[in-house]
């Protein structure tokens, strides 16, 4: 009898640590894709997004008087579908970047910056993106690699407010440079980024797959 309670003990004992390892790798799968979807942690992202809470909404007047409001805000992981098209939309059809680039890079770069202007409406029920300002900041460097405004939102400052806002946290991050590059033929972005305090530093040739344009490659000092 003492032999068979011993047996019925440790078959349950066993059958319970059976369920907590399968409950554990459920649990791990289940980070597993998690990390997947979502990316690994962004530090950068965690401290602008406080900051950018504290930003005012934005007014934009456009031609057909509709007053349309604009929030600034970081991406999350549910934005890169997005982002992908306005960039389509913004580089008249050209993708620098496919969106495999920009769900890779959210996955593995812990120094991404993705920082959104999203048209909302009064309602709150329908959003899209109007601009964006992505690329990272590291511990010396701030580089820009993706600045756009969609077509229908262009003339009414949103690239001068992005840049401006880009450069005034890569400051409080206390970053010395901030760089991005240009195509040679873009002479609105290449006025704009002047404006900013950026001076060409370097030329390359062939940097646009899609017609071998050269870029310029641009910096600004910081602090």
């Amino acid at each position: 009898m003492k032999h068979l309670l011993n047996t019925l003990r440790n078959q349950e004992i066993y059958q319970r640590a059976q369920q907590a390892v399968h409950s554990l790798g459920y649990e791990l799968s289940s980070e597993t894709a998690r990390k997947e979807t979502e990316g690994i942690n962004h530090p950068v992202l965690s401290r602008l997004s406080k900051k950018i809470e504290t930003l005012p909404t934005l007014h934009v007047l456009r031609a057909d008087a509709e007053d349309y409001l604009l929030q600034f805000r970081v991406a999350t992981a549910s934005d890169i579908q997005a982002i992908t098209e306005l960039e389509r939309v913004g580089y008249d059809g050209y993708l620098a970047w496919e969106q495999e680039d920009f769900e890779r890079d959210w996955r593995t770069n812990p120094y991404a910056v993705y920082l959104l202007l999203e048209h909302k409406s009064a309602n709150d029920d329908d959003s899209a993106l109007v601009g964006m300002v992505v690329g990272r900041f590291l511990a010396k460097k701030a580089h820009i690699s993706h600045l756009i405004v969609h077509p229908d939102f262009q003339g009414h400052g949103l690239g001068d407010y992005l840049v401006s806002q880009w450069l005034t946290f890569a400051k409080e991050e206390k970053i010395r440079q901030a760089s991005l590059e240009v195509r040679e033929s873009n002479f609105t972005a290449q006025t704009l980024y002047k404006k900013h305090g950026f001076s060409v530093a370097a030329k390359k040739h062939n940097y646009y797959y899609n017609n071998n344009e050269t870029a310029f490659f641009m910096v600004r000092p910081l602090n």
